[in-house]
């Protein structure tokens, strides 16, 4: 079970400088957004030295302060992912490079510390990222993650709506064609339809204006798509959302019951049949199925296509 909140948006960046305004925005507002209680810390100086191999006891940083570090990759393929610790300096000279040197991955982990100057959590990390698709570059893979240990998201309402609201915002600020919300994805290996299926993100990324990667908890789609599917009368019809928002450009925000963890049971089935004509083909073998995996068992949207 991967234990995060994970939202993701899908565009399409054409010229560098579109790309360049785009993940500088993602990167400093929705991380603030997202996660205001780590900006303080973000901002302070000295900025937190982290793990010390030397000395596994050490603290990291200053008492409830913050630390971060920077994964970014430069090239489009290979073990080029390279780490390094965040400082205000480097974040602003990886600001300034975006749009000059952009790269292919970039993620953004950060660790609130304890009155000991340790990680509250020292297995897991809050994260903003982006991703170019190395074969077309000119996708982005945009993603945040809270794992549960460090946002109570699963007992608060008030949390999965905020998250939910930023879906939604950032589908229109980004221009996305696609996006989901759900605790079963992950930003690496993809939706939990995607990992069924044994497809990766970088083959259906660039179709996702028109098929559907996943059907999630909350689910953002095209304009296309949403003319696949029926619209939102039919889709608010089906019985198989809480709620269908119509957003700006034409795209939907599907949300498919009020609470995440009520998407289980005969719901993600319900989900299935009325998507099912803009869904990735495949069956999700019930003898392969995950007890985490929000999806219909033995289900197959060709079935219903």
């Amino acid at each position: 079970m991967t234990g995060e909140l994970s939202l993701e948006l899908n565009c399409r960046t054409g010229r560098a400088e579109d790309f360049a305004r785009l993940a500088r925005a993602w990167l400093t507002e929705a991380r603030a957004e997202f996660f205001p209680e780590y900006e303080a810390g973000l901002a302070a100086e000295p900025a937190a030295r982290g793990p010390d191999e030397e000395n596994p006891n050490a603290p990291w940083g200053q008492p409830h302060g913050v630390c971060a570090q920077l994964l970014v990759q430069r090239g489009a393929r290979g073990p080029n992912l390279r780490q390094s610790r965040y400082s205000r300096r480097t974040w602003q000279r990886l600001l300034s490079a975006l749009g000059s040197s952009p790269p292919y991955a970039c993620v953004l982990l950060m660790h609130l510390l304890d009155a000991r100057g340790h990680p509250e959590d020292f297995e897991h990390a809050v994260s903003v990222e982006f991703e170019r698709l190395p074969d077309h570059p000119e996708w982005t893979r945009f993603a945040a993650s809270a794992p549960a240990a460090l946002v109570r998201w699963r007992e608060s309402e008030e949390v999965q709506q905020r998250w939910l609201d930023f879906l939604a915002a950032w589908a229109v600020r980004l221009d996305a064609v696609y996006g989901h919300l759900t605790d079963d994805a992950d930003p690496t290996f993809g939706t939990a339809l995607e990992r069924m299926l044994n497809i990766f993100p970088e083959d259906t990324v660039p179709d996702s204006d028109r098929t559907l990667r996943g059907y999630s908890w909350g689910t953002v789609c095209s304009p296309e798509v949403a003319a696949r599917v029926g619209g939102p009368q039919a889709l608010r019809s089906s019985g198989a959302f809480h709620e269908v928002t119509e957003l700006p450009g034409g795209r939907l925000l599907l949300r498919a019951t009020p609470r995440l963890e009520q998407y289980a049971g005969d719901a993600p089935a319900r989900v299935l049949r009325a998507l099912a004509p803009a869904l990735l083909h495949g069956r999700t073998g019930r003898e392969y199925l995950q007890t985490w995996m929000r999806l219909a068992p033995d289900g197959d949207a060709a079935d219903y296509s």
